[in-house]
């Protein structure tokens, strides 16, 4: 599964409810009239609470959206189906929207009885240590740090998404100038699970382990709005 994420800050002139309603009311639908998408998901930033040993990295944002496709060639044509739209309108609710591109793994998937009601999410973006290849960070986080988070309590969908694209102003750029190298996702029930999650020993685990390959970690905690499309349900 191939999502491009667009990476949006507000306008300045704009408050987080103006930049909310205008986005999941207005461009909301824009986006949803792509051809080609399977998935389509907006969420706004409610808390950057840094929570994690690791040093945040440069990457903030008011909110992302989220788009699912088969492929990458489903995703290009799916982008073209707009011809401009979304991008002009973009300019009525943000300042600024960055793209990545990720190859979708999930390795905890949220259980059918819980898709659909209110859970907790908290994402954050991954930058790689000093000296990691792109290819040692995909060897260490889809390897042993997988196995590691599965161990972890509390939790009820986990998902890693690995950058294979980065986008700014239509171009293709490198990961100097966008340095995110993957997003994690998290799923919880409650913030008592959320808490258990990070107060145990198998989160401290896995942090230390991160510490290898890890320049940065920026989180964030999300309102999601999921935007049904034909026939999806």
């Amino acid at each position: 599964m191939i999502s491009r994420c667009g990476l949006l800050t507000k306008r300045p002139d704009l408050t987080l409810e103006q930049f909310r309603d205008y986005w999941f009311n207005v461009h909301g639908p824009i986006g949803a009239s792509m051809k080609n998408l399977r998935h389509y998901e907006q969420h706004l930033i409610v808390d950057r609470q840094q929570r994690h040993t690791i040093a945040r990295g440069s990457v903030e944002i008011d909110g992302y959206s989220e788009l699912w496709f088969d492929d990458i060639h489903d995703m290009e044509e799916g982008v073209a189906s707009l011809h401009g739209a979304g991008a002009e309108d973009l300019a009525k609710f943000a300042s600024d929207c960055k793209v990545l591109v990720f190859v979708k793994k999930f390795d905890t998937v949220v259980p059918e009885q819980l898709r659909g009601k209110k859970l907790l999410k908290r994402m954050s973006f991954l930058g790689r240590g000093e000296g990691i290849t792109a290819e040692r960070f995909q060897q260490e986080w889809w390897g042993h740090h997988s196995e590691l988070v599965r161990a972890m309590p509390g939790y009820v969908g986990y998902a890693q998404n690995l950058v294979i694209d980065r986008i700014i102003n239509g171009r293709h750029v490198s990961y100097d100038e966008l340095p995110v190298e993957g997003m994690v996702e998290f799923w919880f029930t409650d913030m008592d699970n959320f808490d258990r999650c990070y107060a145990s020993e198998e989160f401290a685990r896995t942090a230390a382990h991160g510490q290898t390959f890890l320049g940065s970690v920026t989180t964030y905690m999300c309102e999601t709005a999921h935007y049904p499309l034909p026939g999806e349900y």
